[in-house]
């Protein structure tokens, strides 16, 4: 299988990374952090595009910092009836919007071939109408609150680019609610997946819920994939996907180590849900979900904003 090479991931990375950190020194980096949030979230997928999905296709279709590797983990363990292996979780779950080199590419159906359920997991970050839709192909995405998600994505993406210390919650907060940034997007992505939610092949799950029941989780994850795992196969799935196994095992999911960016960011940070008030404050709070919940009133969706995330 293809391997990410972390020596041709820092050329790729360690110019932007570069760029910021002197930006950030010089306290305008919002320009390039706008152009990072906006490349993260995709707004087309080439690959997709000419791709026709099969009934192998497991698509972990999932706003980014919303539990994805938890999700990937789960279903690859699920594919693999508890004993896949990797180095790198992307040595067997493509991501066709990334430009990463090293990926396994979309078309490599050596994965299929090599899972004993012929199963296999692809992972993107794309709205619902962006992924290749196939009846015979599966559709899971786990939705989780914005403010979650911003703050999971201040850890996570300003830590990667090493400019952490030099961005505050205040102007990280302000600056997700800009319009065609990280809190429109989820929205877009929320509305795209819940609008297709009673569709037989997708589940939609919240993250909270997947934290708050994860052997059940797993179990219903397990029947939507058509899989019937062993008792002692499913104790395996159980295992490998919990907060502890993958913390212990947290190189076979994070980026490679970059210079420049001293210990750089965490993937697998908290596993927790309900904390955003780690970082943002009331009124921050509160203007995530007035303007998350304008958004969906925007795309005339009917997701209960509220009941799931109003106010928390």
């Amino acid at each position: 299988m293809a391997k990410i090479h972390p020596a041709t991931f820092a050329v790729v990375m360690t110019p932007f990374i570069l760029a910021t950190k002197t930006a950030a020194a010089l306290g305008v980096a919002t320009p390039l952090l706008r152009a990072f949030l906006s490349a993260t979230y995709p707004r087309r997928v080439a690959e997709f595009e000419t791709y026709e999905a099969t009934k192998h296709d497991v698509f972990i279709a999932t706003f980014a910092k919303s539990g994805t590797n938890l999700a990937m983990q789960i279903a690859q363990q699920i594919a693999y009836l508890g004993e896949a292996e990797f180095d790198h979780i992307h040595d067997f779950v493509p991501w066709p919007e990334a430009n990463m080199p090293g990926l396994v590419a979309l078309d490599d159906m050596r994965v299929c071939e090599a899972s004993p359920t012929k199963l296999r997991v692809i992972k993107t970050h794309a709205s619902l109408e962006l992924v290749p839709y196939a009846a015979q192909a599966r559709y899971l995405t786990v939705i989780r609150d914005p403010k979650e998600v911003v703050v999971s994505a201040y850890h996570f993406i300003l830590g990667l680019l090493g400019v952490k210390h030099r961005i505050s919650a205040q102007q990280w907060a302000a600056l997700v609610v800009e319009p065609g940034l990280l809190c429109e997007i989820w929205a877009a992505h929320t509305a795209s997946a819940w609008a297709v939610r009673e569709r037989p092949n997708q589940l939609v799950i919240e993250f909270g819920e997947l934290l708050a029941d994860q052997v059940g989780m797993i179990e219903r994850i397990a029947a939507f994939m058509g899989v019937s795992p062993t008792a002692a196969q499913l104790e395996a799935i159980i295992e490998r996907s919990s907060f502890a196994y993958m913390r212990a095992h947290e190189a076979q999911f994070q980026p490679p180590r970059l210079p420049l960016v001293g210990r750089g960011a965490k993937m697998i940070r908290r596993g927790q849900s309900k904390a955003s008030d780690e970082l943002l404050d009331a009124e921050a709070r509160a203007e995530i979900d007035r303007f998350c919940r304008a958004e969906l009133e925007r795309r005339e969706s009917d997701f209960p904003y509220d009941e799931m995330f109003g106010g928390a």
